[in-house]
């Protein structure tokens, strides 16, 4: 589940400047996207793993 989450949040994070590089519509909103995988990879970051 840890993995698929880490995943997830990077394709978040890859895709806000595709966006912007690329000029697709409504840009904005996949730099939000963007910035909540930056915040998910970061909080998966500082959260520990239960063993």
């Amino acid at each position: 589940m840890r993995k698929i989450l880490l995943v997830l949040a990077i394709c978040l994070f890859l895709i806000g400047p595709a966006a912007k590089v690329l000029h697709w519509p409504n840009e904005d909103k996949y730099m939000i996207a963007s910035v909540l995988g930056l915040i998910l990879i970061t909080i998966m970051a500082f959260v520990k793993k239960k063993v």
